[in-house]
């Protein structure tokens, strides 16, 4: 086997293994939640709360793969945290215990996407043959299959298998990380480098802006994640349709992802933002409008642009425009934004639900508007830049 596929294939197995967990938690945790008797106001904040951690923890822990402690240890802590953390909510009495103990697993859950995202954009540039749309797709595979069997499995054994499957599911992340993930080697500084290793290098003005734009498409799916399988289940549809919907979603954002991942290292990605920015808008508008089942198919596969496009030309932004010592820096801060606009958006959606219903998916399509109009500025700022360049010294400015 070529080195470039085994090695595309291990990383496709890191992001299956993250995905897993992703694939368990996000649709079915808040029908965990309702089981308990949350009401939905608390169910929004209890979804939120390791959104707010990231917020925190993502920029800080990130940055430390930019240094000795590396990504390989990072990873393996998180996973070895959720192992520790999830048997306890079988325990759990009450809804303190539950906020307390959400807010302790999210510190372990805060690292593993953005540091799979960080290991396998370096190792696309470090090697331009691997195709991260593939490496990715593998996690996206994993997160509809997962869509599928957990339906199954809450419908036939309950909401407390929910968390059965999230204590088990770590192993498969440990074991992913140890085979994909190799020890990291300090690499040495040089004096050259017009920076100190107590610094970090500055991100440039478009790089801030590419990475808010994203940050809000991202947060505007906060009230999907934390009410459309509740609000699903409320107009009739059954736990399996619930896990086939989720999963109509996923199977549109592998295909973006196999035939548009290849703009990650070899564009910018602004397009891609303005395309899901876009789709966003829409797919929540229409989605308030309480549509049918065959419409409502249609706006899940929607989800592979508002979410595929946007993660697809941000990854590709932070692997153009991110300073090479500061990846991490870079992908943590990304990631503690769309934690910082997710959060506020969930928050938010758990008081809108109670009142509005189904409104409450309208409430994010400004999210997705904001997005839009910071594109279209850095598509002007990048214009302005090329215009800059090509009057330097020896042309008329």
């Amino acid at each position: 086997m070529h080195p470039h596929k085994a090695l595309e294939l291990r990383l496709g197995a890191l992001q299956a293994a993250s995905f897993t967990s992703h694939g368990m938690y996000l649709p079915f945790f808040p029908l965990w939640l309702q089981s308990k008797s949350l009401s939905p106001t608390l169910i929004g904040f209890v979804v939120a709360i390791p959104i707010i951690v990231r917020i925190l923890a993502t920029a800080p822990l990130l940055s430390l793969a930019d240094r000795s402690f590396g990504a390989r240890r990072l990873l393996l802590a998180s996973h070895f945290g959720q192992l520790i953390g999830f048997p306890l909510f079988l325990f759990a009495d009450g809804s303190i215990a539950i906020v307390v103990l959400v807010a302790l697993v999210a510190v372990a859950q805060s690292c593993i996407i953005p540091g799979n995202d960080l290991v396998s954009t370096n190792a696309v540039q470090r090697h331009p043959g691997l195709n991260y749309g593939r490496i990715r797709g593998a996690g996206s595979v994993a997160f509809f299959i997962t869509n599928i069997v957990g339906g199954y499995l809450v419908g036939a054994f309950g909401a407390d298998i929910v968390i059965v499957a999230l204590t088990l599911i770590p192993i498969l992340g440990i074991t992913a990380t140890l085979i994909a993930v190799p020890p990291e080697v300090p690499e040495p500084m040089s004096h050259d480098d017009g920076w100190k290793e107590s610094e970090s290098p500055k991100l440039s003005r478009i790089l801030w802006l590419v990475l808010i734009a994203g940050a809000l498409t991202q947060g505007s799916h906060g009230a999907l994640n934390a009410f459309a399988s509740i609000y699903w289940r409320s107009i009739g549809f059954s736990d399996a349709v619930i896990g086939y919907f989720w999963a109509a979603g996923v199977i549109a954002e592998i295909l973006v992802f196999v035939y548009l991942g290849r703009h990650v290292g070899r564009s910018s990605g602004v397009g891609l933002i303005m395309i899901g920015s876009a789709a966003a808008v829409i797919r929540f508008t229409i989605m308030s409008l309480q549509p049918g089942t065959e419409i409502m198919f249609v706006l899940q596969a929607m989800h592979s642009l508002s979410f595929a496009a946007t993660h697809i030309g941000t990854m590709a932004a932070l692997a153009a425009l991110a300073p090479l010592k500061a990846r991490g820096r870079a992908q943590g801060i990304y990631g503690s934004l769309a934690a910082l606009t997710t959060a506020a958006s969930t928050i938010v959606s758990g008081m809108i639900y109670t009142e509005a219903g189904a409104g409450v998916f309208a409430a994010m399509a400004p999210l997705g508007a904001i997005g839009f109009v910071l594109m279209l500025v850095v598509v002007r700022l990048q214009k302005d830049q090329r215009i800059v360049r090509k009057s330097g010294p020896g042309f008329p400015s």
